[in-house]
Order: structure tokens, then sequence, then C-alpha cells
């Protein structure tokens, strides 16, 4: 029996990470991205970008068990956001790459839904229609669900776990949220990538996935809160000013997925954030 073989479109950190724990277990492991330096020995390191769509005709030869795509806008603003997401789910599917596979993973986003009032989500709450740039999110979702069989869409909450990281730079600058109250989520890396392999083992044991999964943490906090708990661990000095972005305000729920079997490694940030000071700090 032939190993499985997996292709991950586009493969930076979380693709590296899904790779290195793959290969381990003795898949074939390719992966394609514009420079492939970085990637581990043991991966079929391809040269290519998947916006374009002769890369992704070079692609096909290949005939993975399963395709993982986890895409990134070209720039942020609409044409980016297209250019990143759903041009290269349509260009792949058109090539035929997704319908010949035993099955899919794209990583999406908590950004597609409506939800701003702090109130919880799931995987059945509504979608923004007034977002320009989830809208080819939710369209890249679309079509991979529709074209690839076993296809599973995991919307990730904002990701954490290279250090320093944003957050805590931030707060190193003395630049506090100017939204405190505000409920933030949050997946780390290592959880994500660990929730990508768990979707793909299920399936090469012959298991279902629901088509949709949040990929978020188990405590969904007030920014304030972990502003708070950052600043008493680091030994930070009191803020000075304040950050200008403002984001989503609700609770991302991942019960379906705790319920299909996966188990957190950081299922809060207190543990995740302990976990990055415990090796990067004297």
């Amino acid at each position: 029996m032939s190993s499985p073989h997996v292709l991950m479109v586009g493969c930076g950190d979380l693709g590296i990470r899904l790779g290195k724990q793959l290969a381990a277990e003795g898949w074939r492991v390719s992966a394609v991205r514009r420079r492939v330096d970085p990637l581990p020995d043991n991966f079929n390191a391809i040269t290519g970008d998947y916006t374009q769509r002769a890369d992704l005709t070079g692609l096909i030869d290949l005939q993975p068990d399963y395709v993982v795509f986890t895409p990134l806008p070209t720039a942020r603003d609409s044409a980016g956001y297209y250019q990143g997401y759903a041009a290269p789910v349509a260009q792949m599917a058109e090539l035929g790459l997704l319908s010949s596979l035993k099955g899919g993973v794209l990583v999406s986003s908590t950004r597609v839904y409506a939800q701003a009032g702090g109130d919880w989500v799931d995987e059945s709450s509504p979608l923004t229609q007034t977002d320009p740039l989830a809208a080819s999110i939710i369209e890249a979702e679309r079509q991979f669900l529709a074209v690839c069989p076993g296809a599973t869409v995991l919307r990730a909450s904002g990701i954490y776990g290279e250090w320093p990281g944003m957050l805590i730079q931030r707060l190193q600058k003395g630049l506090c949220s100017p939204d405190p109250d505000r409920i933030s989520n949050r997946i780390h890396r290592d959880d994500l990538a660990g929730i990508m392999a768990f979707c793909l083992r299920r399936l090469e044991q012959g298991e279902t996935n629901d088509p949709v999964y949040i990929a978020s943490d188990q405590r969904p906090s007030q920014v304030g809160e972990v502003e708070a708990w950052l600043i008493q661990r680091l030994g930070l000095s009191a803020m000075k000013g304040v950050a200008t972005s403002r984001l989503a305000n609700r609770r991302c729920s991942s019960q379906l997925l705790r319920s299909a079997g996966y188990r957190f490694s950081y299922p809060d940030y207190q543990t995740g954030f302990s976990a990055l000071m415990a090796q990067h700090l004297p």
C-alpha cells in the first residue's frame, strides 16, 4: 500500500509545521511556493506561484491524494483578496486539480462571519454581506467545497505562535487597544497545523469530516484581559498610547471540532503565551 501523498499549495510556516508532522508519519509531502529554500529536505519542493495558472497546471501530474491550500491576500484590498483566495481556487477547479482528490483542506478565516456584537458564532452562523474583503474568502470556500471531494474549510481566528508576534511587539511599544472590552479569538500555530493534520488523518482512515470547522481555541477573551495578563507577565511599564486598529467583536466556538475528537495543545491564550515566554525569555 502506497503512502498517502499531500500537496500543499502555498507552504509557509503553517504548511511546514503540517508537513513535518505528516512526513514523520510516512506521508509523502509535496509543497509549492515561490521560494523553496526554507522547505525541509524531505519535502518534494516545487518552485511556483499559486496565483499563476501556468504554475498550477504543472501540479496536475503529481496526482496527489490530498491538497492543502493556505492562501494569503496578495494585497490588503479587494483585488488582493480575490487574487489570493477566490481566483486560485477557481483556477484549480477549472484545471481539474481538485476533483480527483480523496480530500482537501482550505484554511479560511473567521472574518467571514457577520456577527460583531460580542455574541457566539458557530459553523452555521450567518456570513457577512458587507465586508468586500471577506467576500472573496467566502467565494473561495464555496468553490472549494463544491468541487473537492471530502473537502473541509477551517475558519481560523487570530493566528499566533511566533515570537514576539504582533501583539507583544505592540505592547512593548506601549500601545494598548482602544477597545479593551472587545472579544478576541485566537489559535496557536501548532494547533492550527495540528487541526489540519487531524482532518487529513481522519480522511485517510475513512472517516468523514464536517465541511466547515471553526479553528479557534476554547477561551474567547476580552482584549483588555489578554493585554493586562501579558503586561504583568512581561513586566512592562504603564501603557502610553493606544493602537489604532479595530477588529471584529465575536465569540468563536470550536465545539464542533472538539466533538470530532481534536484536543487542543493550547486551549487558551495563557497556555499558549506561557509556552512562548518559557521558550524565548530568560
